[in-house]
């Protein structure tokens, strides 16, 4: 029986495990005991952990950090890096966000493509690898992470104390294969408001990689709200900025520190720095948290660079756009470019492995998103969207396609066998 054919025999279960996944609310939260992201988090790596040792794996839970699942023997190894953390649901669903529903050969829910369906296809795909008895001379393990969607700090946890893979993917991006990714700062500009500054009350955001898609305002007595409209901050052209859009209008009824600021950073062009090159296109800029009170005024923005710019100056263009307005800049995160040219045998492996299986050509590509392949070396991206196919990930009403969902994993089967052998 050939791989495919085995995939196709596990698709009930691909689909009940993925359904399973999406119901458990992994948001992340304060930490608690062996809990570092919360009980969400780390209920839902142990439920991962659980189905993988059901299924004949080894695992191993590193701290709730993180944890793996793998197969085979050698000693190189190839790795499937995902994440089960997910960003918060908003309150703008058709259906449950932790309901894990099919409809019209979807499956809703938050994590649904980002990345927890992909990390139900890795797992099942390395399950008909095993059970075909292939041989391979590589161990193959799927790293499945806690903190992706705020800081990574799962993977550096896994870093400091495991065995890195030899080569090998994440399925967090698009196909064909993810070869550049764009470097990306999260800042804050912060500014402590003169006592005679005007009583302006304004909340937004809750995260700095999405499209804030609500807004609220208090001034001279009334309220004020924007509905926009969330999107990844990868791609905030697919959003409406509801922060952006209470900021023109306050601005004719009220003269504010913060609303001054907005004038110039609503946008990249206002602050100076769009700028883009040949390998990763445009930088994108998403004004995404911002808090108002009595006494100071902060903004969080993610900015999302090109592989060739000089982040230095741009952090400095910034400081200096901003200084006249009595704002400083505070670096909340920082994650530099990643690079893999075109040319390089994992790049050439992938990319062949996703023409024998969809009969589609295709060029490596470059994103603005930010996956596991920075954490560490000789890992890239590695579907799990398809060209043309939309990819609601952190907006409402997230799904996966079950086509797709199965398709991924035969592809990630066969990429298994291509790196292992």
């Amino acid at each position: 029986m050939s791989l495919n054919q085995m995939i196709d025999q596990m698709q009930a279960s691909i689909i009940a495990e993925t359904q399973a996944i999406i119901r458990i609310s992994s948001v992340k939260q304060p930490p608690v005991e062996n809990a570092p992201f919360g009980v969400g988090v780390a209920s839902a790596l142990s439920y991962m952990l659980t189905s993988g040792e059901r299924m004949g794996f080894r695992t191993k839970n590193i701290d709730g950090y993180c944890g793996y699942i793998e197969f085979g023997e050698g000693s190189e190894m190839v790795g499937i890096l995902a994440h089960i953390d997910v960003v918060p649901e908003g309150d703008c669903w058709d259906f449950p966000p932790f309901g894990g529903e099919v409809h019209d050969g979807k499956i809703y829910g938050r994590g649904a493509i980002d990345d927890k369906g992909p990390a139900v296809s890795s797992l099942f795909a390395m399950k008909a690898v095993m059970d075909s008895g292939v041989k391979l001379s590589k161990r193959v393990r799927l790293i499945l992470g806690g903190d992706e969607e705020s800081g990574s700090a799962c993977m550096a946890r896994y870093v400091q104390t495991e065995e890195l893979p030899t080569l090998g993917f994440t399925p967090d991006s698009d196909y064909p294969v993810t070869h550049a990714e764009k470097g990306i700062y999260h800042c804050r500009f912060d500014c402590a408001l003169p006592a005679n500054t005007p009583p302006l009350m304004l909340s937004a955001g809750s995260r700095p990689n999405i499209v804030p898609a609500k807004c609220t305002a208090a001034f001279d007595g009334q309220a004020y709200e924007a509905i926009g409209k969330s999107a990844h901050a990868s791609k905030p052209s697919l959003g409406d900025n509801a922060l952006v859009k209470l900021c023109k209008q306050l601005h004719d009824k009220c003269t504010h520190p913060f609303l001054s600021l907005m004038q110039i950073a609503s946008d990249a062009e206002g602050l100076g720095i769009a700028m883009q090159d040949e390998v990763s296109g445009s930088l994108t800029y998403n004004p995404a948290i911002a808090t108002v009170d009595a006494h100071t005024a902060s903004l969080t923005v993610d900015i999302r660079y090109p592989v060739t710019c000089d982040s230095d100056a741009l952090l400095k263009q910034i400081e200096n756009k901003l200084a006249p307005f009595g704002f400083t800049v505070t670096i909340l995160h920082h994650h530099t470019p990643l690079y893999v040219p075109k040319s390089h045998p994992l790049v050439q492996t992938l990319m062949q492995v996703y023409t024998d299986m969809t009969g589609l050509q295709g060029e490596p590509i470059a994103i603005g998103g930010g996956t596991y392949a920075r954490t560490m070396p000789n890992i890239v991206a590695f579907g799990a969207v398809f060209p043309g196919e939309i990819a609601p990930m952190h907006e409402c009403n997230e799904y996966i396609n079950i086509n797709s969902l199965i398709l991924n994993t035969k592809i990630f089967a066969q990429a298994i066998v291509s790196l292992a052998k």
